[in-house]
């Protein structure tokens, strides 16, 4: 009896690990295709909207990121910016953006760029 319920312990763990485990991408095309779309989630995000409409942070914003094993950011890099954008809010925007993980891996070692612009309306 002790051993059927090791053996179902151990393979509902097995299922469970495997269901959480994060998508790898080996490719800069596979990257930049998964981090957009999270991007474009993110972007109709009411809760993510309403920080941003907090800190009257609106405009266009075009950055260069970076991403990192674990899907994390490792860098963005401001290109331009809109007119009605301002410097506070390229700020408050690349220092939240920064704290996001995506739902992908990349090979350890590897670091893929793209270039992805932030619409944020009135």
């Amino acid at each position: 009896m002790i051993t059927r319920l090791t053996l179902f312990t151990i393979l509902m763990l097995l299922t469970l690990t495997g269901f959480s485990q994060k998508e790898m991408h080996q490719t800069a095309e596979a990257v930049e295709a998964a981090a957009v779309q999270e991007l474009d989630e993110l972007m109709s995000d009411p809760k993510f909207l309403e920080i941003l409409e907090k800190q009257e942070v609106k405009g266009e914003y075009s950055y260069q990121i970076t991403v990192k094993e674990k899907g994390q950011i490792a860098s963005m890099r401001f290109l331009e910016k809109s007119d009605d954008a301002d410097i506070k809010g390229q700020n408050f925007l690349n220092n939240l953006v920064k704290k996001h993980k995506f739902g992908f891996k990349v090979p350890k070692g590897n670091f893929y760029k793209f270039n992805y612009t932030f619409k944020i309306s009135e």
